[in-house]
């Protein structure tokens, strides 16, 4: 008996080591890859068995597998399996393992195993939202593996579960770097379109727009006067720009019958210049907006006679349109910087209260079952319980802030999908019971979806911070005449009619649902909980 149980513990000293090494690799940030091939080895290893792949789920809904170990498994990388009549599939599917003690050789049933291998262990890695993926483990030897088998393989499965949930949120994460606002149109555009216009409506040459940047000129768009002017008048633009922001006026400079450079007059008036002349003109119009100059518009003219005064006109135009397109340009920027900073600091704080929490709770319950394993191994449970809980939670949260970050993901998504999330990170962070009636995705604008998403995500903070609630309901349902949404929820209640610093968001929530032509209604009772209805007519969500 006293070797048994020692041989049982030198086995559970390999669990711990292997586990410990693996957890380490995911600590310090290694590439996923790598990760999952240091678990491939160890749980291959660890088995005894010559094949060990580890799968993940793909979006088209196949599995992949990303890291193999042993001689049996080694031109398996890279392989796609289909989850429809695979036992991987059923893996994922119903996310559970599967023994199977004797193959025989079948390659329907051994679909990524070369024909040797005999029995084969698949478990499933879990995931948040749909599973993640399989370990798939085969031998030659027609072995049986057993349910300690499979145990063994899950603990390390939950391993791959956070490297795969970390490279999805990565995913989700990537295009926030450039994306912008649907429909809006860059300022360079705008102005590349304004300058191509003077060189196709007028005999400019070229055309270009500078903007002031503190005190400096800077290309923002346009043709390069630089290739039509020659060296003398090329010399005098800058001068000539500087003088025209100043002045807020235009100013001309020509090269005359004796080619010496003429300062024109502003309605260009600088005496006749015959087409033979040597040079050409340089323009340069301020772009003047709410009192200031905000940049120059240059136009260049080949040798001959030069802008017209219809000619001159016509680049004011252009000066004030471009001028006009600057001054909404750092408007929107303001507004949008504005936007950012409090999006940025209502963000900072739910990971702060949320997502950090839960971090330093994971931190605090390995140091404790790290300890616990050490005196008590019996009793580590508990601790490894409460960390998967809080990491459960984490997810939940991340998501859900993930999903806000992106600015198309309600369009892409849908309505219903964001308050499922919505909902989600409320359960796991609060431990609300939630029920949702939201049916299918319903008809209506990109515009009518933001505002009702608002809307729940400001009520259902609102339930967590103040209400006290057990349960909170969301509800939307759509008909012929109106788009509805309902959060009602089981809490203290209040005096809808009181007057407190904040007022429960609800000014911001009535003024989103006014702009989009609905309307907000709140019934609330100290001690009978609170009920928010927003009611859109159907007319604004074709």
């Amino acid at each position: 008996m006293t070797g048994a149980r020692d041989v049982a513990r030198a086995v559970d000293d390999r669990v711990i080591r292997a586990a410990a090494e693996v957890n380490a690799a995911v600590r310090d940030g290694l590439d996923e890859d790598t990760v999952l091939g240091l678990v491939a080895r160890r749980v291959g290893a660890m088995l005894g068995a010559p094949a060990c792949l580890v799968m993940t789920v793909e979006d088209d809904e196949t599995l992949v597998v990303r890291a193999a170990a042993g001689p049996l498994a080694e031109a398996t990388r890279g392989m796609r399996i289909p989850t429809v009549d695979t036992f991987e599939g059923e893996v994922v599917r119903h996310q559970r393992s599967i023994r199977l003690p004797d193959v025989g050789g079948d390659g329907d049933a051994a679909s990524v195993l070369p024909p040797m291998v005999r029995a084969v262990l698949a478990v499933p890695v879990p995931g948040y939202g749909r599973p993640s993926g399989v370990i798939e483990v085969g031998d030659v030897h027609g072995r049986r593996f057993t349910a300690d088998d499979a145990d063994l393989v899950g603990l390390f499965a939950a391993h791959v579960a956070v490297v795969v949930e970390h490279e999805r949120a990565g995913a989700d994460l990537e295009p926030l770097a450039d994306s912008s606002p649907p429909g809006a149109e860059p300022l360079p555009v705008t102005l590349d379109s304004l300058t191509s216009s003077v060189v196709a409506t007028t005999g400019a040459s070229a055309c270009a727009v500078d903007l002031l940047h503190g005190d400096a000129l800077r290309r923002a768009s346009g043709h390069d006067v630089h290739r039509v002017l020659d060296r003398e008048l090329l010399a005098d633009v800058h001068d000539a720009a500087r003088q025209a922001v100043s002045a807020k006026s235009p100013v001309i400079r020509r090269r005359g019958r004796d080619g010496s450079l003429v300062q024109a007059e502003p309605d260009g008036r600088a005496g006749e210049v015959p087409t033979e002349a040597p040079g050409g003109a340089l323009v340069c119009v301020p772009l003047t907006s709410r009192g200031g100059a905000v940049g120059v518009l240059y136009a260049a003219w080949p040798p001959g006679p030069g802008p017209t005064e219809l000619e001159l006109a016509y680049l004011s135009a252009v000066a004030g349109e471009a001028a006009t397109a600057v001054d909404s340009s750092h408007l929107v920027a303001a507004a949008q910087e504005k936007a950012t900073q409090e999006e940025r600091q209502r963000l900072a704080r739910e990971l702060h209260d949320s997502v950090s929490q839960a971090l330093y709770g994971i931190a605090l319950g390995a140091r404790t079952a790290r300890q616990t394993l050490r005196r008590a191994p019996e009793q580590a449970d508990q601790s490894l319980t409460y960390i998967l809980s809080l990491a459960e939670t984490g997810l939940a949260d991340m998501r859900a802030l993930i999903f806000e970050l992106r600015p198309q993901a309600l369009a892409e998504e849908g309505l219903v999908v964001a308050l499922h999330k919505q909902l989600a990170a409320l359960r796991a962070r609060h431990g609300l019971v939630t029920e949702a009636e939201l049916g299918s995705e319903p008809a209506g604008t990109l515009a009518v979806k933001q505002t009702l998403y608002r809307v729940a995500q400001e009520a259902l903070q609102n339930v967590a911070r103040h209400a006290r609630a057990r349960r909170v309901t969301v509800r939307l349902s759509a008909s012929s005449t109106a788009l509805e949404l309902e959060i009602s929820d089981d809490g203290s209640g209040f005096d809808p009619r009181a007057e407190f610093p904040g007022h429960l968001g609800l000014r911001s929530m009535r003024e989103r649902v006014s702009e989009i032509g609905g309307v907000l209604n709140l019934t609330s009772e100290p001690g009978k909980g609170t009920t928010v209805r927003v009611r859109v007519p159907s007319g604004l969500w074709p």
